[in-house]
């Protein structure tokens, strides 16, 4: 499918920027962002241009950190010099650059701070104005039933040793984040069957007297997956519940199927439709409820799209050395998450596919799955 829309934003205001793309798409207003869709193995200069060059509207996040970017300013000069429209959502208050204000300084700017998720929905609008269309309302076209899901049942792991990260059958979509891959052996442990629910997520809410996080645009679904919890929320559930979250290296043992591994590419399959719900199949419409997909080896669901999982650990380069039980690095500023979402291209659901965000992000995809040790 191709893209309306490309978002240029300095990756300072990726959190902003996912928040962009996630509500234009709700409306079904299909967008281009790096580096989520950027073709591994191309040249990355290359697809910008191109993304440019095909795109109808550039909506650029400005900020501080846009107004001093290099690329980003590159990007706004392609997009002007080839006629796009650009939409600048003003996140900061920021006196303009020479350079921007030359290409911008006409410009209806939509002033987004200092809460700029307030502004996304007039955003949509502005877009759908400048492309003539007619905003689909969202709402559900699915009506899939799952369990109950309040209990959280906890599948026992049996520990062994795999190969973690851009395994063979991962083939071209593995990009070197995923490398090198190395040999791991990890500990039994056990995790829960399911991404943790809203059910399960309110139950401690109500228990310490701490408020639910933002509802989501589809509403709160109880077997749904909870969403829009960051790092922190997650793992005070998890420390709750007396348990931890997955480190990184236990999440894609168990995605892969630990011990009675078929080396699939999905977590339960290569067929991704039937154990997955991500961007083909959601109708861009949000989460779906947990357990309807079919489970992988271990009997695990929802590993592979749905949400995204935050794990335990701070993002850092993989080692090459063999690894026993690794917890990552001692600290950091961006978290590991796994395993794609209702809103992801097939590509992210890959079972060693990694993605990352500071622990105070939050999003309507991403949400988590505990452990215990």
């Amino acid at each position: 499918m191709d893209h309306e829309v490309f978002i240029s934003y300095s990756s300072s205001d990726k959190q902003i920027a996912d928040a962009v793309c996630h509500t234009l798409e709700g409306y079904d207003i299909p967008c281009w962002m790096a580096p989520r869709d950027v073709n591994v193995g191309n040249p990355y200069a290359k697809e910008i241009v191109s993304a440019i060059r095909r795109c109808k509207v550039l909506v650029l996040v400005f900020s501080s950190s846009a107004n001093e970017s290099e690329h980003v300013g590159n990007e706004i000069d392609i997009a002007f010099n080839n006629g796009k429209i650009i939409i600048p959502f003003m996140v900061e208050d920021v006196v303009m650059s020479d350079e921007i204000k030359y290409y911008l300084s006409r410009k209806h700017w939509l002033v987004a701070y200092p809460y700029y998720s307030e502004r996304c929905e007039e955003l949509v609008r502005s877009v759908a104005n400048v492309l003539g269309i007619k905003l689909r309302k969202r709402g559900s076209r699915h009506t899939v039933e799952g369990p109950e899901c309040r209990p959280v049942k906890m599948l026992e792991i049996e520990g062994g040793t795999f190969l973690m990260g851009a395994t063979l059958e991962q083939g071209k979509d593995a990009g070197d984040r995923e490398k090198p891959v190395h040999k791991v052996t990890l500990s039994s442990f056990s995790m829960s069957e399911t991404p943790v629910t809203v059910a399960q997520y309110r139950e401690f809410c109500e228990a310490v007297g701490r408020p639910m996080p933002k509802e989501p645009f589809w509403g709160w679904k109880e077997n749904h997956p909870i969403v829009n919890v960051s790092w922190y929320d997650a793992n005070a559930f998890a420390e709750w519940k007396g348990c931890s979250l997955p480190t990184e290296s236990q999440w894609e043992f168990a995605a892969r199927g630990g011990v009675l591994s078929k080396r699939y590419k999905y977590c339960g399959g290569n067929v991704l439709d039937e154990v997955a719900w991500f961007s083909e199949n959601s109708g861009m419409e949000g989460t779906m409820p947990v357990g309807t997909k079919k489970p992988n080896e271990l009997g695990l669901y929802d590993m592979s799209g749905n949400v995204y999982e935050w794990c335990r650990d701070w993002s850092d380069e993989y080692p090459a050395t063999d690894q026993i039980d690794p917890l990552g690095p001692s600290d950091g500023i961006i978290k590991v998450g796994r395993g794609g979402s209702w809103h992801s291209p097939s590509k992210n659901l890959r079972v060693s596919n990694r993605d990352d965000d500071p622990p105070e992000f939050i999003s309507d995809n991403v949400g988590f799955r505990i452990v215990k040790e």
